[in-house]
């Protein structure tokens, strides 16, 4: 009970962190950062998905309407798979209570995965790279 008691505020800054950013970072405001190269593209989606991390069921509304919007397959699929696994947000606190070698490794490594995972997606449904 000591460690939640102590870990309390550090998740509550987490969560008013996170609410903060997706209020004043609208998706329609993130859409004029596309349209470079789908590499370029799948890059930024995983640099937004990972400082804008959230709950996987707000990731699905907000890919949606970046799609309808017109943004690129492999940047909505980075973005996608970042926000739910790196969570630059998080780093402070999963440093506290794992440590900071294991909290940078994990965020890297997810990073990393998000791009592959979004460049294969877009393979797979038949979207051309380059």
């Amino acid at each position: 009970m000591r460690g939640l008691t102590g870990s309390l505020p550090i998740i509550l800054t987490v969560v008013l962190l996170i609410s903060l950013l997706k209020t004043y970072l609208p998706a329609k405001s993130i859409m004029r950062f596309f349209g470079h190269s789908e590499l370029a593209d799948t890059a930024i989606g995983t640099l937004f998905g990972s400082i804008l991390a959230g709950n996987s069921i707000n990731s699905y509304i907000i890919g949606e309407q970046l799609l309808k919007d017109g943004a690129p397959l492999s940047a909505v699929a980075a973005f996608l798979a970042a926000w739910v696994t790196v969570g630059i947000v998080q780093i402070p606190a999963e440093s506290e209570e794992l440590g900071r070698r294991f909290a940078l490794t994990r965020a890297a490594a997810g990073f990393f995965f998000s791009m592959v995972v979004a460049l294969l997606v877009t393979i797979v449904l038949g979207g051309e790279l380059l």
